[in-house]
């Protein structure tokens, strides 16, 4: 029988508890760090089953840890006794999970008070606090990471269970961060991935192409959230993809919903046999790798078109979107040279080193590179449509045709050879300010001779153009 959310959660806070119990057992004082870890990690698990008002009771704790971290308290027997309290307290709203919640909601509020914490839910961390952004962003890029890992273990063993469980446990200690919702995108996308999981988990689906689509795009999401937060940045309202996520999440759970439940005995034949049939999902199921990297690239094509706007935008922006669009074309160029689509993956690398060569650009040669790029992105659009290797052939030469004019230099306007030399009035005018400057150098205590001596020789050489025009340049 199919267990349910709440006995995972169960079995799950049982084990930080007894961690925190052992950790809490020491005959010296505790590990701090690893306190306000275990506290984190149930925090998260309990919003992620949905239980409030245990996630508020381990904030709690973790508030002490933080307290005991930044020596605000100090160990003693006081607070070795209110955080075994606290544990066993959390340990009997655990077994009572499936009780009225108001209950739960009471006791975890009077826990906080007798852990010293106000009556109030915690505000969400500063916004504008450096060193959150930046750890922060550092944990997101950690979960990035994770699920890059996971991809390339589920695209070749789609039923393999661990990547899954991995997910999960990055995913857990980082849903118990005060605020991390709040962020364009990060919310959407981890609980996607979450919910996602656990519906693979609860119907023992294989992963499919839609779920590696969803995957990837949250990877796409908090690896672009990250990169900011670890700069220093903080993420706006633009869309990091989170609408699309959602969009992806509910496609993949509504095919999962329509899934058809066949019996068991349809599986087998009345007679003997031997029964040979054609078998059309095996020639399918070759097809839907390719389908999937069209879904993909569609997806990567998506972002270099916003990023391409953005860099046409100008303005402080433009050099920051040119950077991540060099990025997400190396991005393509990988995926495409991994389905077998080397003429794509060869485009992709020529774009991602014309942007990169033009990354340094003022703003108006950025703002020129975008619309360049337009013609680009479309012919790379009609390649993924198109059917018939001809029609993909005519696509590829199209986006090199327009690559060339990407990376073809501008025509240098020729510059008259007169239009650099003084005119005669000039010449002498010239020559007035130098004869000046250098007497200037002549008149102070300690005069710099060199300086002078060579000022005097560019005088002489002015006046000799002045009077016989002999095309002395500026």
């Amino acid at each position: 029988m199919a267990r349910t959310l709440l006995e995972f959660f169960a079995d799950e806070a049982g084990d930080y508890l007894q961690k925190f119990e052992r950790v809490l057992d020491t005959q010296e004082a505790p590990d701090a760090d690893e306190l306000r870890r275990l506290a984190r990690a149930l925090r998260g698990s309990a919003r992620m089953a949905d239980q409030d008002a245990i996630a508020r009771a381990a904030g709690a704790v973790q508030a002490v840890a933080d307290d005991l971290l930044a020596g605000r308290r100090h160990w003693g027997p006081e607070v070795r006794a209110a955080l075994g309290s606290a544990v066993t307290e959390i340990r009997e709203m655990v077994g009572a999970v499936e009780g009225p919640q108001k209950d739960l909601a009471e006791r975890a509020a009077d826990l906080a008070k007798r852990l010293g914490e106000s009556a109030a839910a915690p505000p969400p961390p500063v916004k504008d606090d450096e060193r959150f952004r930046r750890y922060l962003g550092t944990e997101l890029r950690g979960l990035a990471s994770e699920i890059g890992d996971a991809l390339g273990v589920l695209e070749r063993d789609p039923r393999n269970r661990e990547p899954l469980k991995n997910l999960l446990r990055r995913i857990r200690p980082l849903r118990g961060i005060e605020g991390v919702d709040e962020i364009p995108s990060v919310g959407a996308a981890v609980a996607a991935v979450e919910e996602v999981i656990l519906r693979i988990a609860d119907t023992s689906a294989t992963v499919g192409p839609g779920h590696l689509v969803l995957f990837r795009r949250a990877q796409q999401a908090l690896g672009d959230v990250a990169t900011e937060l670890i700069r220093g940045g903080e993420p706006g309202p633009a869309p990091y993809g989170g609408a699309e996520i959602e969009d992806l999440k509910e496609q993949v759970l509504d095919t999962v919903a329509q899934r058809e439940v066949t019996w068991i005995s349809e599986l087998f034949y009345d007679g003997a046999g031997p029964h040979l049939e054609d078998c059309p999902m095996a020639e399918q199921g070759a097809g839907s790798w390719e389908a999937f990297f069209a879904l993909e690239a569609t997806g990567t094509l998506d972002t270099i078109e916003r990023l391409r706007l953005e860099m046409a935008g100008g303005g402080t922006g433009a050099a920051k979107a040119a950077e991540r669009l060099a990025y997400t074309f190396r991005q393509l160029r990988e995926r495409a040279v991994i389905f077998g689509h080397a003429d794509l993956g060869r485009v992709a690398r020529r774009a991602a080193a014309a942007v990169r060569a033009g990354e340094d650009s003022p703003a108006s040669r950025l703002d020129v590179l975008a619309v360049e790029f337009e013609t680009t992105v479309e012919a790379l659009r009609s390649y993924l449509e198109a059917s018939e290797d001809e029609d993909r052939g005519k696509a590829i030469d199209r986006a090199e045709e327009s690559l060339g004019a990407v990376t073809q230099p501008s025509e240098v306007d020729v510059v008259d050879i007169e239009s650099l030399t003084y005119s005669p009035e000039g010449a002498l005018a010239r020559a007035r300010e130098l004869s000046s400057e250098a007497g200037g150098l002549l008149q102070v205590t300690e005069p710099d001779f060199d300086r002078a001596h060579l000022l005097l020789e560019e005088v002489l050489g002015l006046v000799q153009h002045a009077l016989h025009g002999t095309g002395v340049t500026r």
